[in-house]
């Protein structure tokens, strides 16, 4: 038992971040950048890397009109002080799930 419960630990890691890189490069690929008013934003934890995750509620600027979009998602800490409620920011936008942030550098 124990000789199959490390490997597919192993396995379920790999897959995790593969699936993470797949889902960037989704976003990256597909998305579209469109301008959003932050509404709210909450830290809900903290890792030890430098990144804080985040719950979020948007008010994106969608050709047909505006939409409340909430979600959650992990940011460096280093950006912040941009993601503070009434700021507008720039998102990379695929669907209500996948969402990146584009920070001024």
């Amino acid at each position: 038992m124990e000789s199959i419960l490390g490997p597919l630990i192993i396995f379920g890691v790999v897959f995790w971040i593969g699936w993470l890189f797949y889902k960037d490069a989704r976003i990256e690929k597909h998305g579209v950048v469109l301008n959003a008013k932050i509404i709210s934003m909450r830290e809900t934890g903290s890792n030890d890397g430098g990144s804080s995750n985040v719950r979020y509620s948007l008010l994106v600027d969608f050709p047909d009109g505006q939409r409340l979009v909430e979600g959650k998602n992990t940011v460096s800490t280093f950006y912040g002080s941009q993601l503070e409620p009434g700021k507008e920011i720039k998102i990379k936008y695929l669907d209500d799930n996948n969402i990146a942030f584009i920070f001024n550098k």
